[in-house]
């Protein structure tokens, strides 16, 4: 017998029409350099826009947005972590606790996490190289500005350098104090899959 070409996968052109629609979900994102990055997790669910229509991509993320956009794209469910006491009435409290539980974030200290800080640079480096279990290497940092990297975040800066989930800006600066913009935080974390 002659094989019949297989009927087409419903549920396969479904996702095709929808990550091909996804970029007509926001209006702000035409041309935007992280436009693809940030349908494909919209398209998952792990984050969303806003109720205008817009993404608004350049603007800054919180710790608490960006500790739920890694509990989400990653599908993390451990046992609840530390609830700290700035975030036992905050919105992203079991995001949050299930960061901590999974050994992803840290406090400011034991009671504070800071929820609503917008997040940095090296902040988010420390959480994607968590997640994703690298391990430091001896990757020497060339940027102008490597020396206003934290100590606590040195290693693991280096490492998502070197792992190309990171990088810095024409300017040969890496920004590690920087807060971090909506585009930056969805493209890091599309780059860690």
């Amino acid at each position: 017998p002659t094989p019949t070409a297989p009927e087409p996968d419903e549920a396969a052109e479904a996702t095709i029409e929808v990550e091909e629609e996804g970029s007509k979900l926001f209006s702000d994102l035409d041309g935007h350099w992280a436009a693809a990055n940030i349908n494909k997790l919209v398209v998952k669910g792990v984050i969303t826009g806003y109720p205008d229509g817009q993404f608004k991509p350049e603007n800054h993320i919180t710790r608490a947005e960006f500790a739920t956009v890694v509990i989400k794209a990653y599908q993390l469910q451990t046992p609840s972590g530390k609830v700290f006491n700035d975030t036992a009435n905050h919105w992203a409290r079991d995001y949050i606790a299930t960061a901590a539980g999974a050994g992803l974030v840290n406090g400011y200290n034991a009671t504070e996490f800071g929820p609503d800080d917008l997040i940095t640079r090296e902040q988010m480096a420390v959480m994607i190289v968590k997640v994703k279990q690298l391990k430091g290497t001896a990757f020497r940092i060339t940027f102008t500005d490597a020396a206003d990297i934290a100590a606590w975040a040195q290693e693991s800066v280096a490492t998502a350098i070197e792992n190309n989930l990171i990088t810095g800006y024409p300017d040969n600066t890496f920004r590690p104090k920087g807060q971090a913009t909506r585009a930056e935080a969805v493209t890091l974390v599309v780059k860690s899959f």
